[in-house]
């Protein structure tokens, strides 16, 4: 009996040691041992959309942006994210119902609502379609303007039903109601209802346009409709007949598009326009004209002290003297992610939809480039030329920078949307766009297109050149190479798939990599000739937008949807990296900066970055980084090891190390002691006299002490 106690009791204590083990290697870690992979950074701000700003009934501000929901408890001078519950991010409209609750419409996954009890937002109706706006005309009445339909709730949203706009399909982009009428502003014109939604006529006798974007009534019940004209047309239409007939208000300054109009408190008509917000107290008679932003104005919000407008792609602004100067007021508003780049100079990038930030000390701050004359633009891709000067493409051709000049128009002719960008080793530089690939060198532009067999223009979503001069050029279901000194596109092979859409290139010493759309990532040995597989553990959905190789060469993927894969070079498995990125897995592109770190940018979460090591303070001038006060470790690499592993130490000084190396079973297996030369340097450990497993490798200095995981294989 006692030598089974006494088993049962060795056996217990083995139990807990392990488990102690186990939690010291899986389980959660200090603060400085970065319990998850990726980690969020703050900012930059502003680089993004803001399609609606309304008040919440405990009076916060909500924004709905094309980054998520946003709500302020400051009157617009500091946003927290509001998103919690929402399955997508491009939020269009916000209504605040008579009974409290908060309704806003999505596109592309329809309606959610939020009441005073709820701590996230519920999907409340028309899911997966392309909701634009809200309206409730009368108690319990809802209306909903979608791509393709008005749809009404009689029941306070419980239910929906389609009701046809004299049986067209439009676009409904705006909704507005009086006390007797209902408006919808389509792409086809505006239609009217005088029975709360249930029947529609067309309603746009005097429109010479018929793109109508935004629609409000005031007091008197006369009502307004924005436009986007053709060029030299009407931008705003009055009606004081309910919509029986229209006369053009417009503005002496061209507005060129106009995406909202309201009236404020006190009967004061505001229209945004393009760069402009206008102001009328008479109807629309007059105008008075405020430059206000370096893009449109697509949301306006009255403030007891001023105002607040939404822009597309700056964020947030803000005016105390009544929209005669505005101050940027986006602060802990996230951007929306288009690409994010590391620059030669140590710089990181970061392309959003309204201009290019840049910081130098691993996104503790930011600064838009060239903040006097930004480029309001949505950025597609960012490289450096020959000569060292930053390139932004976007949706509106390719554009160069320089301290002294700013921005200037590079080109393509036509300044066409630039999908990719790449600046071959010869300086030459190639922009992918819809109809093939332009190229640049010297002082001109040479179009380069691609026809498929169907006769068809190519849609080129990624350009490259490859070490051997091949050009490579990825498109919407095919993919292109052209030799070195060939003048014409010819298909490039994949004998095991039929669909070869590359969206994505990358290159190492020999071997060239290709992301796809639907056949995961392939690799080419012979310049893009020929092309096979690589790695097991995708399932040929992931949606690869990027290709990145850390330090050491390991690829790295970001898909859209999926997350952020590593490839395993032992095992050739693709593994995913998702830990911290708390459901952001919509990823648009993936950069390492040169002192190690990883970084991705994304859709809806702003950016998040793998920290290997940090960055000492001498190495960026003009900034006051402290080392850190105790140990922290990077990733070991490689892991998993054949023997020897390497692992990136960060420390206050240099200092001695001990060393402690323990298996599975808690177990020290070997011990010694290093010294770390600088405050930031690579220690090698030598485990080729151990089997394989798992081991925790445990680094003591004389005030902190570290610890990291490392795979023995053989």
């Amino acid at each position: 009996m006692a030598r089974s106690t006494a088993f049962a009791m060795r056996t217990r204590i083995s139990c807990v040691l392990l488990i102690l083990v186990l939690f010291a290697v899986v389980g959660p870690r200090s603060a400085d041992a970065q319990t998850n992979w990726w980690a969020p950074v703050e900012g930059p701000y502003g680089g993004t959309t803001v399609w609606d700003l309304e008040r919440m009934p405990d009076g916060a501000i909500l924004a709905a942006t094309s980054n998520g929901l946003h709500r302020s408890l400051d009157e617009g001078q500091t946003w927290s994210g509001y998103s919690e519950g929402l399955t997508t991010f491009d939020v269009r409209d916000i209504l605040v119902r008579a009974d409290g609750t908060v309704w806003v419409a999505t596109f592309g996954k329809g309606l959610f609502r939020r009441d005073g009890f709820s701590s996230t937002w519920l999907q409340a109706g028309l899911e997966d379609t392309y909701a634009t706006s809200l309206q409730e005309p009368a108690e319990d009445i809802l209306l909903a303007g979608t791509n393709g339909f008005v749809y009404r709730s009689e029941d306070g949203g419980g239910t929906w039903s389609a009701r046809s706009l004299e049986g067209y399909s439009v676009n409904v982009q705006s909704l507005a109601a009086n006390t007797t009428h209902v408006f919808a502003g389509t792409n086809l014109g505006i239609f009217r209802s005088d029975d709360l939604g249930a029947t529609w006529e067309f309603a746009s006798v005097g429109l010479q346009e018929y793109d109508a974007r935004a629609l409000t009534t005031n007091a008197e019940g006369h009502v307004f409709a924005g436009m986007q004209p053709g060029q030299g047309g009407c931008a705003i239409y009055r009606s004081r007949g309910n919509g029986s007939f229209w006369t053009c208000v417009q503005p002496q300054t061209d507005p060129l598009t106009v995406p909202v109009l309201k009236t404020s408190p006190d009967g004061t008509l505001f229209a945004g326009g393009f760069r402009h917000l206008y102001q009328s107290t008479d109807e629309g008679s007059t105008w008075l004209s405020r430059r206000a932003a370096g893009s449109n104005v697509q949301s306006v919000l009255f403030l007891g002290n001023g105002l607040l407008i939404g822009t597309h792609g700056q964020g947030v602004l803000r005016s105390t003297d009544g929209g005669a100067s505005w101050t940027a007021s986006s602060t802990g508003m996230q951007s929306a992610i288009t690409t994010v780049r590391s620059l030669d100079d140590g710089r990181v990038v970061a392309g959003t939809q309204g201009g290019l930030f840049a910081t130098s000390d691993l996104g503790s701050t930011w600064q838009r480039i060239h903040p006097d004359q930004p480029l309001i633009q949505e950025i597609t891709d960012v490289a450096l030329d020959a000569h060292g000067f930053l390139l932004a493409a976007t949706k509106a051709g390719l554009w160069s920078y320089d301290d002294e000049d700013g921005w200037t128009a590079m080109g393509p002719p036509g300044m066409p949307a630039i999908r990719d960008l790449h600046v071959a080793a010869d300086g030459t530089i190639l922009a992918a766009y819809h109809a093939g690939v332009w190229l640049h060198a010297g002082t001109s532009w040479i179009n380069s297109p691609i026809i498929g067999p169907d006769l068809a223009s190519r849609d080129v979503a990624a350009v490259w050149q490859t070490g051997g001069g091949s050009l490579l050029a990825g498109a919407s279901w095919d993919s292109w190479r052209r030799e070195s000194g060939e003048p014409t596109w010819q298909l490039m092979s994949s004998n095991e798939l039929s669909w070869f859409d590359v969206q994505a290139f990358g290159e190492t010493e020999d071997r060239i990599l290709a992301g796809t759309k639907f056949a995961g990532v392939l690799q080419s040995w012979d310049d893009g000739a020929s092309w096979v597989p690589l790695g097991s553990g995708l399932v040929g959905s992931e949606d690869v937008r990027d290709i990145a190789f850390d330090n050491r060469g390991t690829p790295y993927i970001a898909t859209y949807g999926s997350g952020v894969y590593q490839l395993n070079p032992w095992t050739n498995t693709w593994l995913p990296i998702r830990s911290g990125l708390d459901g952001h897995w919509r990823i648009t592109s993936m950069t390492h900066d040169s002192y190690g770190n990883a970084w991705i940018g994304t859709v809806d979460g702003g950016l998040f970055r793998h920290g290997l090591i940090g960055v000492a303070t001498e190495d960026i001038p003009g900034t006051d980084l402290s080392l850190p006060t105790a140990m922290a470790l990077g990733a070991p690499y490689p892991n998993p090891t054949t023997g020897r592993v390497h692992i990136p130490v960060s420390l206050p000084r240099s200092a001695p190390l001990r060393f402690l190396v323990v298996d599975m079973l808690g177990r020290q297996v070997s011990e010694g002691t290093l010294l770390a030369t600088s405050a930031l340097d690579d220690i090698t450990i030598e485990l080729d006299a151990l089997p394989p497993g798992v081991y925790l490798i445990r680094l003591e200095s004389e005030d902190s002490v570290a610890s990291t995981r490392v795979t023995v294989i053989r």
